[in-house]
């Protein structure tokens, strides 16, 4: 079942989903918020105000949400099981997800969470945080960002300012403009970082073992500090 409704006042979305996938969708031009795959036989409300939100819940455990809204709207959205993608340019979102992968295309800020599921962010204008404990995650371009695993692999690709990356057995990938302090920690993985050629850091690194290589100039730019029990480590340019 699809409806329309007015977002109105509403500060944003609140969705939430259980084992279906979840599909939210920035439109370009659009003043309200469409929602298909509502369930004609719940016998709860599904769309309602409350709180300065609009609340959408899907209906029964295994259907497909579809919601369409206006550019720049706040997001928070949840789901227990079911994949979480956000297409668009959204306002501040805040995803959370039990095992399926999260995606966002573009956001002001985004703060991710999932339990063993990939997180993807293409972009954000100001901070991404990322948290799984298996899962991949990946950052294509943010101000700053922050981002935690156990196990998964950390990629965190064009970072403008301050970074931190923090991974139990998991690598780290850290691509930096070189605008803000990096910091990256692990136990048995590696560590890689890279910054432009022209950024001269101050480097601070802790280790009882693996290989440290150092390809670039040090100086009092930023100030890079690496740890690790046993992963190598590499700091190099881009």
């Amino acid at each position: 079942m699809r409806r329309t409704v007015e977002l109105r006042d509403a500060d944003g979305l609140e969705i939430t989903t259980r084992s279906g996938s979840l599909v939210v969708i920035a439109e370009e031009g659009r003043v309200d918020v469409e929602v298909d795959g509502l369930d004609e036989q719940a016998k709860r409300k599904q769309i309602w105000r409350e709180k300065g939100r609009l609340h959408i819940r899907s209906g029964r455990g295994s259907n497909a949400l579809t919601v369409k809204c206006p550019p720049a709207t706040h997001v928070l959205a949840g789901s227990d099981s079911g994949r979480v993608d956000l297409r668009g340019d959204f306002g501040n979102v805040k995803l959370k997800s039990g095992s399926s992968k999260i995606s966002v295309d573009s956001a002001r800020s985004a703060d991710v969470k999932t339990r063993d599921g990939k997180i993807e962010i293409a972009r954000t204008h100001g901070r991404a945080a990322a948290g799984t404990i298996s899962g991949t995650i990946v950052v294509g371009h943010a101000r700053s960002a922050r981002a935690a695993s156990v196990s998964g692999r950390i990629s965190l690709k064009q970072i403008i300012g301050s970074t931190e990356a923090m991974s139990v057995s998991g690598k780290i990938d850290i691509a930096s403009d070189g605008a803000g302090d990096i910091s990256a920690a692990t136990v048995s993985g590696g560590i890689k970082v890279r910054i432009p050629k022209h950024r001269a850091p101050e480097i601070k690194c802790h280790r009882k073992s693996g290989s440290l290589d150092v390809d670039c100039t040090e100086g009092n730019d930023l100030t890079i500090t690496v740890a690790t029990v046993s992963g190598a480590i590499k700091v190099g340019t881009h």
